[in-house]
């Protein structure tokens, strides 16, 4: 058996010089190396192998004029991205989450760009990873944006060497992508700044357990931080609700702020107002609330706004740009993009004086 060996020609090899050894016109080199989905699977795999062969090694300075035609002619062709959905996590879409206003920034993103976007709900009943990967080959779909996924998801099995792919928050589940999400740890350290700014030092966090898991525990760190600048006696640990939990939890949070003598709550789940007002708390007079993920239904309230909007368009242009310079597959360093939120000020936690 001949070993093959690379053959090389003086200087940089071109897609003009592959195209005439193919046989082919430089169009069908180019696309190849793109592995786009118009030409078979067999010629792209063909010419990228000669390629190989040969030597070629991409123009970086070309990449970059590549990417930003790409990007500033409308006109190009329409392609899809994929956005994958965890079914498991429908209560995201409540109107009062913020993951909607991600699907609609990601979708006037990718039309911006001139993609369209395409929804995909995972749900083992219905359309399992085996047959998601099925689909995903047949319409050569080769961009794919992962949504929020519940923690008890932990693998995602899907071609990941054909596609470039970037995940919503869901660092817990496996491979390891570039992900764009929230800045929990810094939503909920400024609310508790400014929480302690407008005079209030007996500060409560309530998080779910769920939320939690996924995030790393993000808001007990951030509130881990900002307690350690305040006296021991200021302190409040953290009530942490589970699904099992919420059945009774006016009455559990109720128990908690008068054993704790909380002053004002902060939390990401804003139906914790309607738990104060079934435990008999009246806002903000008998207790400050801010929300750690204000939504736009609450004008009135005070709280940190989380950018989900910029959470999706982060997410598709970076699929893009992961596209446009032909990265596939899981990445040996992945990269966290983290959004900060903003404050606004509300009448659910007035200033106040001792």
């Amino acid at each position: 058996m001949v070993k093959e060996t690379k053959t090389l020609l003086p200087g940089p090899v071109t897609m003009k010089q592959i195209a005439a050894k193919a046989g082919v016109h430089q169009t069908t080199v180019s696309l190849a190396l793109r592995d786009h989905p118009r030409l078979p699977i067999e010629t792209r795999k063909r010419i990228r192998a000669l390629a190989e062969r040969m030597g070629y090694r991409p123009d970086p300075l070309l990449g970059a004029f590549n990417f930003h035609r790409n990007v500033n002619h409308a006109e190009r062709a329409r392609t899809v991205i994929g956005f994958i959905l965890d079914a498991q996590a429908r209560r995201c879409f409540s109107q009062q989450a913020g993951h909607p206003l991600v699907v609609e920034a990601a979708r006037r993103t990718a039309k911006e760009r001139g993609y369209s976007l395409e929804l995909f709900l995972l749900d083992p009943q219905v359309t399992g990873v085996k047959r998601l990967a099925q689909i995903l080959l047949a319409r050569g779909i080769e961009a794919v944006v992962i949504s929020t996924f519940e923690y008890a998801t932990k693998r995602l099995e899907l071609p990941w060497d054909r596609l470039s792919a970037v995940k919503i928050e869901g660092r817990h589940v496996w491979p390891s992508l570039p992900v764009v999400t929230n800045d929990q740890y810094q939503v909920t350290r400024m609310g508790v700044q400014k929480l302690h700014e407008l005079g209030y030092r007996r500060i409560g966090l309530v998080a779910a357990a769920e939320a939690e898991r996924r995030l790393g525990d993000a808001f007990r760190m951030g509130l881990t931080i900002e307690e350690a600048k305040v006296a021991t006696r200021h302190r409040v640990p953290p009530l942490v609700l589970t699904d099992s939990s919420r059945v009774s939890a006016a009455e559990t949070l109720s128990r908690w702020i008068w054993e704790h003598r909380v002053e004002a709550v902060v939390s990401n789940l804003n139906e914790v107002t309607d738990y104060l007002r079934a435990g008999g708390f009246s806002v903000p007079n008998d207790i400050a609330f801010c929300s750690l993920d204000l939504p736009l239904s609450k004008p009135h309230w005070a709280g940190v706004v989380q950018n989900h909007g910029l959470v999706g368009q982060r997410a598709v242009e970076q699929v893009l740009s992961l596209l446009y310079t032909h990265q596939r597959g899981i990445p040996l360093v992945p990269s966290v993009t983290f959004i900060p939120g903003y404050w606004r000020d509300g009448e659910s936690a007035p200033g106040r004086r001792y």
